[in-house]
């Protein structure tokens, strides 16, 4: 046992020397890149750091090069600083419209290459320039901008407003036929940086701005909801004879509602046709939280109402999303994923399912239970 003992001691001893000192106060950790385009074949990188200095407050850096190529983008900017840059504490990549409408692919490819950034990093595409975006001067003071970026997405992500867009996301999607990545757009305004919108890809490259307040009807038939929420507007004259207040109608065309604590479940079928009919069923329960007019609900006539005519909204915004995304080309919720499940070990390239893609047609149906109300009832 003595001997035991001593065998462990001295290969625990042999085996930390052979590991490499980093002391925090000397590391540049990389918590944010971006990338635009640069002059000529250039690509323009800009870096944000955390610099640990217990004897300062703001620790953030900003560095800001061009070179052909990330690594080279990296070497250039070692240059600009004392510290030793490292990546394993990046949280987030942004890349520039531009840039990202020519196509982000090898950008991407030299996150997955390195083994010291994990897949979970989020990826995001920036209104104008990455570097406006990562160097935008902040009304409320923020410590660094690499981290408050991440955290703005991670707090959507998990509010259910965003699809979650992680590197491991955008390559599976980037890599299957019949399936194209969506990522969040940030713009800066105001004194501060937020998600505007939603930037549908073709393969690689950016393709359209998505408005924010479409994105429920892509996301409800990508991912179950679990808590989710939207306003809805309605046209006021339907509801006049539910009302409870003396309403002129003067005043108010609409009815503004807002649900939450959505729960669904999606379906999407294909009944395996040469050209693909899809079957899409969204069934929800969601929570009436507040109105902008008064009404009995209490009276159930009143709620299976406002149940169906929330339902229609809901159905004939999604048919409208759809219709769109196939115009475009696009296909975030992955129809084309359905249609080759069914067709066994068939080979669907991609140019076949942009061909097929632009035939299909879509019956779709929501089905909407109010299971509670909130605060006006």
């Amino acid at each position: 046992m003595n001997r035991l003992f001593l065998l462990l001691i001295i290969s625990t001893l042999l085996l930390s020397s052979c590991v490499e000192n980093k002391y925090l106060e000397k590391l540049g950790l990389i918590t944010a890149v971006g990338y635009d385009e640069g002059n000529g074949e250039k690509i323009k990188g800009t870096l944000v750091l955390y610099q640990f200095n217990p004897a300062m407050d703001d620790v953030e850096k900003i560095l800001t090069s061009s070179a052909k190529t990330t690594k080279g983008i990296l070497l250039s900017q070692n240059l600009e600083t004392d510290h030793t840059l490292v990546s394993g504490q990046l949280r987030i990549a942004v890349y520039g419209r531009e840039l990202a409408e020519n196509g982000i692919a090898p950008l991407v490819d030299t996150l997955v290459r390195d083994s010291s950034i994990g897949n979970m990093v989020y990826l995001a595409i920036a209104d104008t320039s990455a570097e406006e975006i990562l160097s935008f001067p902040m009304e409320e003071k923020t410590s660094n901008m690499g981290t408050y970026l991440y955290n703005l997405v991670r707090q959507n992500v998990e509010s259910e407003l965003l699809v979650t867009p992680t590197l491991q996301e955008f390559i599976t999607d980037y890599g299957s036929v019949g399936k194209d990545p969506i990522l969040p757009l940030f713009k800066a305004s105001d004194g501060k940086v937020g998600v505007e919108g939603f930037a549908l890809f073709k393969e690689d490259k950016f393709i359209k701005e998505l408005d924010k307040d479409k994105i429920f009807y892509i996301r409800s038939l990508m991912e179950d909801f679990k808590a989710g929420t939207i306003e809805i507007e309605l046209p006021l004259e339907k509801f006049k004879p539910f009302l409870t207040n003396s309403h002129s109608g003067e005043e108010e065309e609409s009815v503004y509602i807002m649900i939450d604590s959505i729960k669904s479940f999606y379906k999407i079928k294909d009944k395996a046709k040469d050209i693909p009919e899809f079957n899409v069923e969204l069934n929800m329960k969601a929570r009436l939280l507040e109105m902008s007019e008064e009404m009995n609900l209490s009276d159930p006539k009143t709620l299976r109402f406002l149940e169906k005519e929330i339902g229609q909204y809901i159905e004939d915004r999604m048919k409208e999303t759809i219709k769109m995304l196939q115009s475009e080309g696009t296909d975030p919720i992955g129809f084309g994923m359905v249609y080759k499940s069914k067709r066994g070990h068939e080979k669907i390239s991609r140019e076949k399912w942009k061909d097929i893609y632009k035939q299909a047609s879509f019956n779709v149906k929501v089905k909407n239970t109010i299971i509670r109300t909130g605060v006006i009832d």
